[in-house]
């Protein structure tokens, strides 16, 4: 059960994963917090990113019995076994992360830690032993990327991706793979599960980062998920491939109504 000296829920947006283990607290850190930037390497598709992030939790020092992770467009599920009953745990992956990782010696066994910035210190997840500090940044530079952190280098590969389905005089067929997530996602629009529509038009367009109905599809479900800003990007990539597409004026006219709904989703 989580001790109340290592939990203070206040109004972040996230739900503050504390500690499983008996015994309570992490060390205190001893280092100054590092955040990965733009400027860091960052070419994780969000597929990639989403598979580093469920590695990383996995290996949470907190549940050293087997646990269960799943990862969908705005959220992370541990399920941990202790024994004979389950911890389970939903964290949201909010928009604008604060994520900050900490270093330190505990004993001479490295640890690092996983909190966010403002919140006491208090960690999401903590790992120990020689790989801490690895799989440390793993875990936070996959977040920042499923968080929706533009990726000069993925929107570069879009560009050009973009530029080539344009001048193409055949258009490529999508590939069966993508066909495959294109499918689950249609499944999961039906079933209202948006959250996993946009995780498998994730995968679809990681395949097809071309794929015209995949980045309009996604901007509709992000749209309905109060996603404006996600949702604008997503739509003005469709434009960039269709830009005579006979639905071009609407889209840009939805564009223009989610503009003006940026700011007061944020608040």
């Amino acid at each position: 059960m989580f001790s109340k000296q290592c939990m203070k829920v206040g109004s972040t947006a996230l739900l503050l994963f504390a500690a499983l283990a008996a015994g309570g607290c992490a060390p205190q850190p001893s280092t100054e917090p590092h955040t990965p930037t733009l400027v860091e390497p960052r070419d994780l598709s969000p597929a990639q990113a989403r598979e580093q992030l469920i590695k990383a939790a996995q290996a949470d020092y907190w549940c050293r019995d087997p646990k269960t992770v799943s990862v969908t467009y705005k959220k992370i599920e541990i399920t941990c076994a202790k024994g004979s009953e389950k911890e389970s745990r939903s964290l949201r992956i909010v928009a604008k992360p604060a994520l900050v990782m900490r270093l330190g010696v505990d004993l001479f066994i490295p640890w690092a830690c996983a909190y966010v910035s403002g919140s006491d210190n208090t960690c999401m997840f903590y790992w120990r032993g020689g790989s801490a500090a690895t799989t440390a940044r793993d875990f936070v530079r996959a977040w920042h990327v499923l968080a929706g952190a533009i990726d000069p280098a993925q929107e570069a590969a879009f560009e050009r991706a973009a530029q080539s389905y344009r001048s193409a005089q055949v258009k490529p067929q999508l590939p069966e793979e993508a066909v495959r997530y294109k499918v689950q996602a249609e499944l999961a629009v039906q079933q209202k599960r948006f959250d996993d529509a946009v995780d498998l038009y994730d995968q679809a367009l990681g395949i097809a980062p071309w794929w015209p109905p995949g980045h309009y599809n996604r901007g509709l479900i992000l749209g309905e998920l109060q996603d404006y800003q996600g949702g604008i990007r997503a739509l003005q990539k469709y434009l960039k491939l269709e830009p005579d597409a006979s639905n071009a004026r609407a889209v840009q006219l939805r564009i223009y109504q989610w503009e003006s709904l940026v700011p007061r989703a944020g608040k």
